[in-house]
C-alpha cells in the first residue's frame, strides 16, 4: 500500500506540474521551464508531455487496483500539493511581487 500511495502521489504531482506547461506552450506562450530558463512554447509542450507521461507510467506500474481508495487520495492530494507548489512559484500578473 505504501507505493500506491508514493507513486500516487508522485503521478498527481507530475500531472499538476505538466498542465501548465501543455496550456501555455499549446497557446503559443512562453513559459518557465523546470530548468529554470524562459523557453519557447514548443519545449513547453515536450516538458508538459514528458510530465504527464511519467505520471501516466507511474499510475499504471503502481497496484492502484489493490488499493483504489489510497490511489484516488493520494493522487488528488499529490494535485494539489503541485498545483500550491506551482501558485506559490509562479505569482500571477496582477501580483505586486516580481
Amino acid at each position: 500500500m505504501t507505493s500506491v500511495i508514493i507513486m500516487g502521489l508522485l503521478a498527481g504531482i507530475l500531472f499538476s506540474f505538466g498542465l501548465p506547461h501543455l496550456v501555455r506552450g499549446a497557446a503559443g506562450k512562453k513559459f518557465m521551464t523546470p530548468l529554470g530558463q524562459n523557453r519557447s512554447a514548443v519545449e513547453n509542450v515536450l516538458w508538459g508531455w514528458v510530465f504527464w507521461v511519467v505520471a501516466v507510467l507511474l499510475w499504471h506500474v503502481a497496484p492502484m487496483a489493490f488499493h483504489p481508495r489510497a490511489a484516488f487520495v493520494s493522487a488528488s492530494a499529490g494535485v494539489l500539493v503541485g498545483a500550491l507548489v506551482m501558485a506559490m512559484m509562479n505569482p500571477g500578473p496582477g501580483s505586486k511581487e516580481k
